[in-house]
């Protein structure tokens, strides 16, 4: 089914707060099957929050509000439901007597205008949370949309959806699919991994597929049902991808390259220059990183790299510091340093300044140390300095699970990339 979702808040609108509800809740309906076909964001203004259930409900069968169902004044989804179903509002007893005794545990009086989250449009069935004061609800039109609303507080919208809303979705989903199947890859454009999947299916079986690129790859959705023919879709869809498909689940490439170097009780280090701890950073919010990393040093002026990693002064005069040179001693001298079986190296040319013509602004080499050899590839990423940053990190990360999987000499690159140093 179609669903369009609105957020309501005036802190949405200013900047000032995140709308990961709207991210969240698109992932999990997309997982149940439905479709989600338009997205808005509205002021805590009782006419805006109409014309936005209006648009929404001509567009799609379910509309799913956030946000508004507080015990203040600016709170005003309540008002709007009950206006666009053409209903009063009404006092809830039993949801008052659960308020009134939420306030007695805590052995405070329940301020008057708390009962505000009490009064329901009639008709509407109200969705516990368990996690907050105010509920969830839920009404339908005489026409036959689906009108959904949740608290903007991102726990309390979690516990209503998981459990509360999701059976009700799923009831309504009518012929659902198995399920919806990913494959995250990496090294690889959007536009060419578009071309080898449709080449490879067919565009007649492209509609249930979804390409969703990002600085750290592009990730396949396709909605398989249980069918000869799309069990035959997703084996063809597994081998075209299979090159640059790190992982079929939601997990980080850091995460993924974790739990290689645990099996193998080997561990990494890194050193960093353009990207300025960023592989690091992204190593450590793993949670049981320290089994594996064991350290990195961010070597971002000539001197540090001299005096933290020990590059030699004459190395640095004779290739420059963003050089294939610089990154493989950069990665060796880490892992002596640290004492570590596998290092990662970048030095490259962020910008916006800095570049020459030979040199030029994006211009990146990052390295690999491993037991047995170095390797050093050579790409140039457009953008600014946090896309280049983001892109070196998931390049380096990249290189070093090809190589631990051994896939790296005979990997397709469709990166832009090339090897400038092999020892």
């Amino acid at each position: 089914m179609k669903i369009s979702l609105v957020s309501i808040g005036d802190e949405l609108l200013s900047g000032r707060t995140l709308n990961s509800n709207s991210r969240w809740l698109a992932h999990q309906l997309n997982s149940l099957g439905h479709q989600v076909v338009l997205g808005l964001t509205v002021p805590d203004i009782h006419v805006r929050i109409i014309e936005s259930i209006e648009i929404a409900a001509d567009k799609s069968d379910i509309v799913i509000t956030t946000g508004g169902l507080g015990p203040t004044v600016d709170d005003r989804t309540r008002e709007a439901f009950a206006e666009f179903v053409g209903a009063d509002l009404k006092l809830n007893r039993e949801l008052l007597s659960t308020l009134e005794k939420n306030f007695a545990d805590r052995n405070i009086r329940m301020p008057k205008h708390v009962r505000r989250e009490a009064m329901i449009p009639d008709g509407a069935i109200t969705l516990h949370n368990s996690v907050g004061v105010a509920p969830g609800l839920y009404i339908q039109t005489e026409n036959g949309t689906h009108l959904i609303a949740l608290p903007g507080v991102p726990g309390e919208m979690k516990a209503i959806f998981e459990e509360s809303l999701k059976p009700i979705l799923l009831d309504l989903s009518g012929e659902r699919p198995v399920g919806i199947e990913s494959f995250y890859t990496t090294g690889i454009p959007e536009s060419p991994l578009y071309k080898i999947v449709a080449d490879s299916l067919g565009e007649p079986n492209m509609d249930n597929l979804a390409f969703y690129p990002s600085t750290l790859g592009v990730e396949v959705r396709i909605k398989i049902f249980d069918t000869p023919e799309d069990r035959n879709v997703l084996a063809t869809l597994r081998s075209a991808t299979e090159p640059w498909c790190y992982t079929r689940k939601e997990k980080s490439l850091p995460s993924i390259l974790g739990n290689i170097l645990t099996a193998r009780n080997a561990t990494l280090s890194t050193a960093e220059s353009c990207t300025g701890g960023l592989i690091a950073s992204r190593i450590v919010d793993i949670p049981g990183a320290s089994k594996w990393f064991e350290g990195g040093a961010v070597v971002y002026s000539n001197r540090a790299k001299n005096s933290v990693l020990g590059l030699p002064n004459e190395i640095l005069e004779q290739w420059g510091a963003v050089s294939p040179q610089v990154a493989a001693i950069l990665a060796d001298n880490a892992a002596t340093r640290f004492n570590t079986d596998y290092a990662l190296s970048t030095t490259g040319i962020a910008g916006p300044s800095g570049g020459t013509e030979e040199k030029p602004v994006g211009l990146v080499y990052y390295g690999v140390h491993t037991p047995k050899l170095t390797i050093v590839r050579k790409n140039r990423f457009t953008g600014g300095r946090e896309y280049h940053r983001m892109h070196t990190s998931q390049a380096a990360l990249h290189l070093l699970w090809l190589i631990l999987e051994n896939k790296y000499k005979e990997h397709p690159w469709a990166d832009g990339s090339v090897e400038t140093l092999h020892k």
